[in-house]
């Protein structure tokens, strides 16, 4: 594959993880000389008006009656998707990629959400553009599946064991980790200017509240009541987009000598990550892997149904986070993960066994080797003709 040849890129703006992963991968192919990337919002650009009410669904998932709903669609498509949603799925956003394929002449196109209509459109098309996928979750959904996509890049082996229970080929499957930017390691220095810079002080234990890049965090001001009364600790809300969120924070949070600041979206969070003794957090996968990075102890509040509890249960499961359903699980587990040394010494190694480091470099050379494999085997059919 040569460094100026096209590379195609497309997410999907339902929650940050998908964007994140795709601008993580994509920088690595440009630091690796690539300078023709391009990532695209496929349903964004294909459904504007249907891609903004969809946003809204996803927000309302979070709520009390979304959830069964979103609960029904997840698990329900699960068993569906065999019986034609997939055959309908894979049309999806076909005629803006069609588009896009002729505008940018892409080498391959790499996915980082379902997006299945490339592969649809090598069996249908003169377009054989190589597909490659992203699974931006510790558990895998039919949706992601194609029986003309090249290669599955996976969070873990549960991932690859899914996707060979779904019929795909384990030479396909690549356990790579999910990429995440390179400032999250867990060799980051806790200095006191990252303090200074969230008005933090050095000798209280610190915890980071993130409700995702959407900001939703269930009943947080019960959670505030809780954590104010402790004066041996210090928490920070991250409000992310959710300006709504922040303002009715921001009103809460007048008391003189307050242990509780509030954040809306910040682009440094791995500096506040650096300092972070615990995280409560929605159980997002971009953030757990962050977290697992820099082995922080995680609790993991009221899971949304679908690939959020999933991927809570696969950290559970495997000793690396709480799962919290209550208020008084959540404050159980904070004191668990600030003061229990044998605890915490547990998360390490959990992390450490989750963990994996350099997946966008791993999944940025397998697809460049792969593309040179196939040009090479292409290039001597063409001379024994």
């Amino acid at each position: 594959m040569h460094q100026n040849e096209s590379i195609l890129i497309l997410t999907a703006h339902y929650g940050e993880g998908h964007i994140q992963t795709a601008q993580t991968v994509a920088s690595t192919f440009v630091k690796k000389g690539y300078t023709n990337v391009h990532i695209i919002d496929l349903y964004g650009e294909a459904y504007p008006a249907i891609h903004l009410f969809t946003q809204g669904l996803l927000k309302k998932s979070f709520t009390k009656i979304g959830a069964p709903l979103y609960k029904m669609f997840y698990y329900g498509t699960d068993k569906l998707s065999s019986k034609g949603l997939a055959y309908f799925y894979q049309h999806l956003g076909k005629k803006r990629l069609l588009q896009l394929i002729k505008t940018y002449q892409p080498a391959f196109i790499l996915t980082t959400f379902p997006l299945n209509a490339s592969a649809y459109l090598r069996n249908k098309t003169k377009l054989h553009v190589p597909t490659f996928t992203i699974i931006t979750d510790y558990c895998a959904h039919p949706l992601w599946t194609h029986p003309m996509i090249e290669r599955y890049y996976v969070a873990s082996h549960n991932v690859k064991e899914t996707l060979i229970s779904y019929g795909i080929k384990e030479k396909r499957i690549l356990i790579t980790g999910i990429p995440i930017r390179s400032t999250f390691n867990d060799s980051t220095l806790r200095i006191s200017t990252h303090y200074k810079k969230f008005n933090l002080v050095e000798d209280k234990k610190t915890i980071t509240i993130l409700g995702g890049g959407l900001g939703i965090i269930p009943k947080v001001e019960k959670l505030i009541k809780e954590l104010e009364s402790y004066t041996e600790i210090q928490f920070v809300i991250v409000c992310g987009k959710n300006k709504s969120l922040k303002d009715r924070l921001d009103q809460i949070n007048h008391k003189p000598n307050s242990n509780m600041q509030v954040l809306g979206y910040i682009d440094n969070i791995h500096e506040l990550f650096s300092i972070t003794d615990c995280l409560v957090s929605k159980a997002g996968a971009i953030s757990l892997t962050e977290a697992v990075a820099m082995k922080i102890p995680m609790i993991l509040f009221r899971p949304n149904p679908g690939q959020e509890m999933e991927n809570a249960r696969f950290f559970q499961y495997n000793h690396a986070a709480i799962i919290a359903y209550k208020f008084e699980d959540i404050i159980d587990g904070v004191y668990k993960s600030l003061f229990d040394k044998a605890y915490r010494s547990q998360i390490k190694k959990s992390h450490t066994n989750i963990y994996q480091a350099s997946a966008a470099s791993k999944i940025q050379e397998d697809i460049t080797a792969y593309l040179s494999m196939k040009n090479t085997v292409n290039s001597i059919s063409k001379g024994e003709h």
